[in-house]
């Protein structure tokens, strides 16, 4: 199932789900307007028995209810989530953005002070205790943007990056979840461009104090979507991955052989805490599949698409 909310013509969000490419079917309209059905927070928290009259009515199509896709604007998967979090799952980006941003600073002047600067910024890569705990950080929920959605480059930023992540959807309430049983918590996934202000996160790392501040948060920065895949019909690991930037490929990469997993991140979040449903957890960039690890800088006018098999093109506009 292939889950959206959107806009229509007669304004309002609306919950829906994706018919082959050219429609989407009002689910808030084919359920009579049932408050289950009112939002997709409403609809995650509804559970099985939500997604089981969903499929009916994606198997009966009724007419009233099914909109060609050039009707509607498709908004963010949720567009206010209750919590999100950043996670760092993959030692292989972190690895190839260092050295991808010693090639950035070594253009014009000595690759061995261009070592030095990234050394102060990032310290050893992975960071002592990496491979011991799966990390996290919170990203702003407040800071959204959908697909096709044109964001104003912050003005105190002149290096521009993308990253393509792919964020887990929580779908049930939970504590204290084991490795093993934290997939059941996982409703779906959708497409985030981890949109990165780096000279302003570089001088937020410097501190020792924080991994992102304004580096991050800024209005528009966490773009999602163009949909929510449920877990039952797409595995994390099998997914490819593809950035490109004005029409061409930047990077590709998959998500299969990270050291960490999203299970691992949410047992390890959920100790003496509980996760919620509607919870986005980002699951860091998919290695090759971001700027600076290709030693690249963004600049605005970019039409930045990211494409996952099994998900689909989240398409962002830099102003």
């Amino acid at each position: 199932m292939r889950l959206v909310t959107f806009r229509g013509i007669e304004g309002g969000d609306r919950v829906g789900a994706l018919i082959g490419d050219g429609e989407v079917l009002d689910l808030t309209t084919a359920n009579d307007g049932d408050p289950l059905f009112a939002n997709m927070l409403a609809f995650i928290e509804g559970g099985e028995a939500v997604l089981e009259r969903a499929q009916a009515q994606i198997e009966a199509l009724p007419a009233h209810a099914l909109l060609a896709r050039s009707t509607v604007r498709l908004r963010p998967p949720i567009p206010l989530p209750p919590r999100m979090r950043g996670t760092s799952l993959d030692a292989k980006h972190l690895s190839q953005g260092r050295d991808g941003m010693v090639r950035l600073l070594a253009d014009g002047e000595d690759r061995e002070e261009a070592v030095a600067k990234a050394e102060k910024i990032f310290g050893p890569i992975p960071k002592p205790g990496w491979f011991e705990t799966p990390i996290y950080y919170s990203l702003d929920q407040y800071c959204i943007s959908g697909p096709d959605d044109h964001v104003t480059w912050p003005s105190y930023s002149q290096w521009i990056d993308y990253e393509l992540e792919i964020a887990a959807i929580i779908g049930r309430r939970g504590r204290d979840i084991a490795v093993e049983d934290a997939g059941q918590y996982i409703f779906g996934y959708t497409i985030l461009n981890d949109l990165s202000a780096r000279d302003a996160q570089h001088v937020a790392m410097a501190t020792g104090l924080s991994i992102t501040a304004k580096g991050k948060d800024f209005e528009g920065s966490n773009a999602m979507g163009p949909c929510i895949v449920t877990s039952d019909e797409i595995e994390h690991g099998d997914m490819q991955a593809v950035l490109r930037v004005n029409g061409e490929e930047w990077g590709r990469g998959t998500p299969a052989g990270r050291h960490w997993t999203f299970e691992d991140a949410i047992s390890y979040m959920s100790q003496a805490a509980y996760l919620i449903p509607g919870e986005i957890l980002s699951s860091s960039t998919v290695a090759g599949c971001c700027g600076m690890e290709q030693a690249r800088k963004g600049a605005r006018g970019d039409c930045v698409e990211l494409e996952v098999t099994g998900i689909g093109i989240l398409t962002t506009y830099i102003d």
